[in-house]
């Protein structure tokens, strides 16, 4: 018989070993679901660089093939084209066709100096009155830049 004074070990709960090992597996999942939300946040962040790179990489393609200097000189030269179809101006500025026509070939040849540097060398430049016309200036508002033709005056001047 066993002493009084003698302890039994006693091997633990059974309901308590099995709490353990429970709360020990919870624990691996929670650590499993946790790698996999943050591996999966990972993965869009990378998703999310390259996408950015590609679209940044594609508008400095974009702006390094335009030349705002070329465009300037585009601006310039419609405007010229405009102002020579302004009629009532026209009508008060030139006495001939051929001051017309000297004026704004001139004034759209200026835009190759001024624009020299966006590598304008050359200008399509046609201004010419309606065929049949006589001075003094006429309809310059139905100018074209289509060859002149009867009661259609050009007025071109475009950068290539």
């Amino acid at each position: 018989m066993p002493s009084p004074n003698a302890r039994i070990a006693r091997p633990l709960k059974p309901a308590v070993r099995r709490r353990e090992r429970k709360r020990s597996d919870d624990r691996g999942l929670t650590t499993l679901e946790w790698l996999l939300i943050v591996a999966a946040v990972a993965g869009l962040a990378a998703l999310a660089v390259v996408l950015v790179q590609n679209v940044v990489s594609d508008t400095s393609e974009q702006i390094a093939g335009s030349s705002a200097r070329r465009t300037a000189a585009q601006i310039a030269a419609q405007a010229v084209e405009d102002e020579s179809k302004i009629y009532d101006a026209t009508l008060d500025q030139f006495s001939s066709w051929a001051k017309w026509e000297n004026y704004f070939t001139s004034k759209c040849n200026r835009i190759t100096i001024t624009y020299a540097d966006a590598g304008i060398s050359a200008m399509t430049v046609a201004f010419a009155k309606a065929t049949g016309a006589t001075d003094p200036v006429t309809d310059v508002s139905a100018a074209t830049t289509a060859v002149a033709a009867a009661n259609k005056p050009q007025a071109q001047c475009a950068v290539p």
